[in-house]
């Protein structure tokens, strides 16, 4: 099943995007960007990620935190997961303290926890989304009751008395 989510994949280590490639396609992932510096990244805001995946050390420009409050400035509703070598609680603590959803270490069990972030941040869209479209209905029954109650009041007034 194809998912709806536009994704960026920001990794400098070509194998490694390599692999994320493959297990976002398993997982039926078709609107996924992949690249291989923040520059590329950055330049492609404007294609609005709904779930940033970020490698922590860059080789080249940016590092993965100038890319998150890059995409923090524009998209506050995108989820963004830190993909990083160090297991370091420093890294981890200054990535979710700029807004991070979540730090992976890259090892055994990262596409593991890929996999079920990326379900998590679905179902969690599904639902904003379901939410939202409650809202904008309710709204909707709310302003026609208004105008129908207004109407009546102005038919009343004008041929009534």
């Amino acid at each position: 099943m194809a998912r709806p989510e536009n994704i960026f994949v920001v990794e400098d280590d070509l194998l490694y995007m390599n692999l994320i490639k493959r297990e976002l396609e398993k997982m039926g992932y078709n609107r996924t960007r992949y690249f291989t510096t923040g520059q590329e990244a950055i330049q492609n805001l404007k294609k609005k990620p709904d779930i940033a995946l970020l490698d922590y050390f860059l080789e080249k420009d940016f590092t993965g935190i100038d890319i998150l409050k890059a995409i923090r400035k524009r998209f506050p509703d995108t989820q963004v997961i830190f993909l990083t070598a160090s297991d370091d609680v420093n890294i981890a603590v200054d990535t979710m303290r700029n807004g991070a959803y979540d730090y992976i270490v890259k090892g055994d069990t990262a596409f593991i926890r890929i996999r079920h972030l990326l379900k998590k941040i679905s179902e969690e869209n599904e639902r904003r989304a379901k939410s939202r479209s409650i809202i904008r209905f309710q709204i909707i029954i709310i302003i026609a009751i208004i105008l129908i109650s207004i109407l009546g009041i102005l038919y009343f007034h004008y041929f009534i008395n």
